[in-house]
């Protein structure tokens, strides 16, 4: 192996390792000192140098300069560096913030780490266009890693502090001493009613509009008034969902009075435009010569819907379906002003009761955390809420793998 693809490795290595320091200085609020980022800096800029060096002289290629001109930026970096204050105050922004030093300096250990392994490519295969494809690649896999890192965290801190909450008294039996003992058996039979009801009505809806928005509308200013409503339900807070409901479910259809039918109508306004805006772009994908074909040979529009649209589209109606319905099952601003109580609903008897559910549950207990000793029943809570919906998206899956194998 050449000097210089021996340089390379050796730069690629040590800015990996500089942007994992970083990185986990970040995470765990470890103080980076000026002359360790320095330090790290240094090693890069000096690689850098030698790559550049090596390559020119041996290859008298002027693309070399890439090199030198990059070690000379992490160097002014590394210099300039030490006139960051010790604390940056936001304040005087109206922001009540102050940002230490030692955050800089990781972040500068993480974005030069990152940049300098992806040039590392370039030296190697002699700056020829593999390198920067290679490189790409690199950039792209970096992406999905910090894509899919929170969800790991979030998934791994929940799993390691609510399992030991998870009891049979704590599945089987309701609410006692405020959330300190018993368990929430009440809420989740809530939680799925829920879940179950929703999906009945914003089912037909949803797919009803798409259906009419991909099949049967034409142009004009009644199918932009539509999509320009779907849009705007979409981007719509929950929050504003929630008062809504309750302005208009609880206080004018109910006479003032929350139920599990209330919770239910205000959680399919919040996922109609999901569940709508995901079965139109699956019905469109349908390809329009079997349309055509089915039309050739005699069927109705309705009957080509039903026997040649629908069937192949069915994997993606369920998929907007589900990611409604896993958007629904952890909301809590639409419900708590429609159709929970923390404690005293009981199970669902009717759908013109209150209900008690999970993601209201949690929401009293964290407000309880530091009065009561219920920080392991929030957590309990948390993983449970977490197993529903991650159930909910893996059921969906297996369904959908199915149609689509069957189609």
């Amino acid at each position: 192996m050449s000097l210089r693809k021996l340089i390379s490795i050796w730069l690629f290595v040590v800015s990996v390792v500089i942007a994992g320091m970083g990185f986990w200085a970040i995470a765990t609020q470890a103080q980076i000192g000026y002359w360790t980022m320095a330090g790290s800096l240094l090693i890069i800029s000096l690689t850098c140098y030698a790559s550049g060096i090596h390559h020119y002289v041996t290859k008298k290629n002027r693309k070399s300069f890439l090199m030198l001109f990059y070690g000379s930026v992490v160097l002014t970096v590394a210099a300039l560096s030490i006139y960051i204050p010790s604390v940056v105050d936001l304040r005087p922004w109206e922001i009540f913030a102050r940002i230490p030093d030692h955050f800089f300096f990781s972040m500068f250990m993480v974005v030069i780490g990152v940049l300098s392994s992806y040039l590392s490519f370039r030296p190697f295969y002699d700056y020829k266009k593999e390198g920067a494809q290679y490189g790409a690649y690199y950039l792209l896999h970096i992406s999905i890693f910090f894509t899919l890192l929170p969800l790991f965290i979030i998934i791994f801190n929940i799993i390691t502090r609510g399992m030991g909450g998870i009891t049979w008294e704590f599945l089987t039996e309701d609410i006692v001493r405020m959330g300190e003992d018993g368990g929430v058996y009440p809420a989740i039979l809530g939680t799925l009613a829920m879940i179950s009801l929703t999906a009945v009505i914003v089912l037909p809806l949803g797919v009803g509009t798409a259906i009419y928005l991909a099949e049967y509308a034409r142009k004009g200013l009644a199918v932009r008034v539509i999509r320009t409503a779907v849009n705007i339900l979409q981007g719509t807070p929950s929050i504003v969902h929630g008062l809504f409901g309750y302005a208009f479910f609880v206080l004018i259809v109910f006479n003032g009075q929350k139920s599990l039918l209330a919770g239910a109508l205000t959680l399919a306004v919040l996922t109609l435009p999901i569940v709508t805006r995901s079965a139109e772009e699956a019905l469109n994908a349908v390809p329009g010569d079997l349309r055509d074909a089915s039309l050739a040979l005699g069927a109705t529009k309705w009957q080509t819907i039903k026997k040649v649209v629908l069937p192949p589209s069915l994997p993606g109606v369920l998929t907007g379906t589900v990611l409604g319905l896993g958007r629904a099952a952890g909301e809590t601003a639409p419900i708590m002003f429609t159709a929970v109580y923390f404690s005293g609903a009981g199970t669902p008897s009717s759908l013109f009761r209150p209900i008690q559910a999970l993601p209201y549950h949690l929401l009293s207990l964290y407000r309880l955390v530091g009065y009561r000793d219920v920080e392991g029943q929030a957590w309990a809570t948390a993983l449970l809420l977490l197993i529903i919906v991650l159930g909910i998206n893996i059921t969906a899956i297996m369904v959908r793998e199915k149609y689509r194998q069957r189609f």
